[in-house]
C-alpha cells in the first residue's frame, strides 16, 4: 500500500499504563510505563521492496538484541560503570537468580532482555558469543562476582534493585 507524499507520514502507536503506589501515608506516588513505537509509511513502490543490492549486508532485523545490549553498555557507561562488563556481570548473575514473573511487568521485560539464550537473532558479530558464556556461568553455579567483579566492581543489579525498610 503506497501513501501520498504530504510530509513523512508516520504511523505511531503509543501504549502508556499507571499503577498507583499504595499504603503511603503522605504522598501520591504513581509508577508509569510507556511505549513508544514509530513507523514511517512508504510514499513509492521501491520503498515497500527490499534493497537487493547489498546481498553480503548483516540483517540488521536479525541482530536486534546485540544492538540493543550495545545500547545498554552505552548507558551504563553514562552512569560511570564499565558497560560490556557490567553488562555480563548483570547477565550472569540474573541468569543464578532470575527475575520471574512474581517480579511484574518490569521483571518479566528484563528477563526477556537479559537472557540471550532465548534469542532466536543471529550473532552480529564474535565477540557476541560472551553474552551467551555470561548466562551459562550464572546458570551452572558460577561466582558471577569473582569473575567480574575486578573489572565491574559494583553490581549493576544494585542500580535496578534495592531492599528498603518499612516502618508502619
Amino acid at each position: 500500500m503506497i501513501y501520498p507524499e504530504l510530509t513523512p507520514t508516520p504511523l505511531t502507536i503509543l501504549c502508556a499504563f499507571g499503577i498507583p503506589v499504595e499504603d503511603l501515608a503522605f504522598e501520591t506516588v504513581i509508577s508509569g510505563y510507556a511505549l513508544r513505537m514509530q513507523y514511517f509509511l512508504p510514499n513509492n513502490a521501491s520503498q515497500s521492496l527490499p534493497d537487493r543490492r547489498h546481498k553480503g549486508d548483516i540483517n540488521l532485523g536479525s541482530t536486534y538484541r546485540w544492538i540493543v545490549y550495545r545500547g545498554i553498555e552505552r548507558v551504563l557507561q553514562h552512569l560511570g560503570v564499565p558497560g560490556h562488563e557490567c553488562l555480563l556481570r548483570v547477565i550472569c548473575e540474573h541468569a543464578a537468580i532470575p527475575l520471574t514473573h512474581e517480579s511484574g511487568l518490569l521483571g518479566e521485560l528484563l528477563h526477556i532482555i537479559l537472557t540471550p539464550s532465548t534469542s532466536m537473532d543471529t550473532l552480529g558479530v564474535a565477540p557476541d558469543r560472551v553474552y551467551q558464556t555470561a548466562e551459562r556461568v550464572g546458570s551452572r553455579g558460577g561466582n558471577c562476582d569473582l569473575l567480574y567483579a575486578r573489572k565491574c566492581p559494583r553490581s549493576p543489579m544494585n542500580l535496578i534493585s534495592i531492599l528498603l525498610k518499612v516502618n508502619k
